[in-house]
Order: C-alpha cells, then structure tokens, then sequence
C-alpha cells in the first residue's frame, strides 16, 4: 500500500487530501493503508488550506478542481505555507493540463483512473515526489498540450529521435511508437537508447523526469516535430 512505500523515503508521512470527487477520494483513501495518517479531508480550497497549517502535512493529494476553488491555487498556496510539503495533483477531467499541474509546484501528476487500476504508476508517482523528482503517468502523459515544447533537445538530436521523445512525453509505449512510426520495436529501443545517452540519464523514467522538471520554452525557440 501507498504509506509502506515511502515510509523509508524521508517524507514526514501524513497527508491531506483535497479531491472533488467522491470516486476519486475513495480511490486515494483506499490507497492509503494507514488511516490515522489522513490529517485532513476537504472538498474546498480554504478548508484544505486550513487544514494544511494546522497539521503541517508531508504531502498533499489534490485534485484540480475542487467545489471551491481550485486545486493548482491551492498547491501554491499551500507549498508557500509549508516549504517541504510534497503534493501529488490528481487530474479530473480529459480536458485537464499536465503543464499547469507542473507550474503549480506539483512534483507528480497523476489522473483519477490511476487510482483505480494496478497501483504501480501512483506508487512511482509517490516515490518521486518523495525524492523530489517529477512524475506523469501515462495516463495523465497522454493528455499532455503540446508537448514539443518541452522536449529541449540537445543541438544534436535527429528530426526522427524528437519525435519519439515526443511520443513518450505522451505516454506512448514502443510498441506504440513503432506502430505510429511505422518501424520496429528494435529500431525504437535503439533510438531510445540514443536519446537517453544524449541526455546522460539510464532510463526512460529518469529522462522522462528531467524533461517535466523544465519549464516549458517559448514555441519559436523549439521546433516541433512534423
């Protein structure tokens, strides 16, 4: 469960949880193995923040839109007031953005499904924020706007190596990517391997870090991918 997880990881482990959703608060209170560790439970901005000074959580689950307010505000808000908090933003909706997630202070963005399938993407997504590092699950990857922007490839990627990068930011797999691009899962693995050696990094994971821990470019500085 969720709380075993990251009990080694650092994170003062208690949580407030602000979710819209009756589905998707069941979803995270479910995930949670230790129930007396849930310092706060709101549907509004102003009382998840009331309830976030009170208890000085180490991490925050919220979603994006909440009955008053709005989750990206109250991630803001609430780092501000606790500087080491750690917050896990959970998308509502299909027309949600990865990228507002992300300039909130968020450090792993999932979506209300995750919580409902297998639990390995919530539990990286936890990990990560624990180890201060960014998560998106695929699922949440998947809806991501214009993802070209992000990828600030190094001078010598090829045209056909940033737009498999830019399938991944969308959460695509190589069996996906070799279908789209009409190549061999081979041929991806090996521009993957590429990509990641130009990025010093050793895993599509890491990469797929790095890239969401940068604030997004101009769109004139970055080509996209045709």
């Amino acid at each position: 469960m969720m709380s075993s997880w990251i009990l080694s990881s650092g994170m003062r482990l208690s949580f407030v949880i602000a979710m819209k959703s009756r589905l998707g608060l069941m979803g995270v209170i479910r995930s949670i193995s230790v129930q007396s560790r849930i310092k706060g439970v709101a549907s509004t901005e102003e009382e998840a923040f009331r309830r976030i000074r009170q208890s000085s959580p180490g991490l925050l689950i919220c979603s994006d839109q909440l009955e008053q307010g709005d989750g990206f505000s109250l991630c803001r808000r609430a780092i501000k007031a606790v500087g080491d908090l750690k917050v896990l933003m959970v998308l509502s909706s299909e027309d949600s953005d990865v990228g507002s997630a992300l300039d909130s202070g968020a450090m792993a963005v999932v979506c209300e499904e995750d919580f409902l399938s297998p639990e390995m993407e919530v539990m990286q997504s936890l990990l990560a924020a624990a180890n201060n590092k960014h998560y998106v699950s695929s699922r949440a990857r998947s809806r991501m706007q214009k993802p070209e922007l992000i990828v600030e490839s190094p001078h010598s990627l090829t045209q056909r190596e940033k737009e498999i990068l830019i399938l991944m930011l969308k959460g695509a797999t190589d069996r996906d990517i070799s279908e789209h691009l009409l190549i061999s899962i081979h041929t991806v693995k090996e521009y993957g391997k590429s990509i990641r050696r130009k990025y010093n990094v050793k895993s599509r994971l890491q990469l797929i870090s790095a890239l969401l821990g940068r604030k997004p470019t101009p769109a004139a500085a970055v080509p996209a991918a045709q």
